[in-house]
């Protein structure tokens, strides 16, 4: 597995990524629905803080694989968040409306220029239960593999194949 996020008994994730890109590249993945829509999910972003972010999921875009049987992760699901911090092309934050006991979880995300291209790091706060943190971890995690090979030029590996492997390790981070 490439690099692991790290679960903490606060309810926070934190992935960190070094793209082959340059940050303006990593950027425009992270909110132009045409490129992010390859690697994680569609939508708009209302370039501001206090903007809307929409998240159109829809997976089968990203796998041949069918979707596992358990809940409803097959299903394509659109919602919306708020920019929280938008500070082009370095900072960019947002609710995730997807939180525990009607709370928005938040998403932060940091990008550095640094020699060997882009480093990421994203930040998910509130995620309380395990399950939810595996979910979570396991989702980011295959979608940051699925975006390294986008910037790399490489063919995009299947999304519920990556995604079952990753719900694997991180169950096991969390005994």
């Amino acid at each position: 597995m490439n690099e692991l996020g790290r679960l903490n008994g606060d309810g926070r994730l934190t992935f960190v990524r070094v793209f082959r890109a340059p940050v303006d590249t990593v950027w425009a993945h992270l909110v132009e629905d045409e490129h992010r829509r390859k690697w994680f999910c569609g939508g708009d972003v209302e370039p501001r803080t206090g903007g809307r972010i929409v998240f159109d999921f829809d997976h089968s875009r990203l796998s041949d694989s069918p979707a596992p049987k358990t809940g409803d992760c097959g299903e394509a699901v659109r919602f919306e968040g708020e920019v929280l911090a938008w500070e082009p092309p370095e900072h960019l934050s947002f609710s995730w409306p997807e939180g525990e006991g009607g709370m928005s979880s938040r998403v932060s995300i940091t990008l550095k220029a640094v020699s060997e291209g882009t480093e990421l790091c994203l930040i998910h706060e509130n995620l309380l239960s395990d399950s939810l943190k595996v979910n979570v971890a396991a989702g980011w995690h295959t979608h940051f593999d699925l975006l390294g090979d986008l910037l790399d030029g490489r063919a995009v590996r299947d999304f519920w194949i990556r995604h079952a492997e990753a719900e694997v390790v991180y169950e096991r981070e969390l005994r």
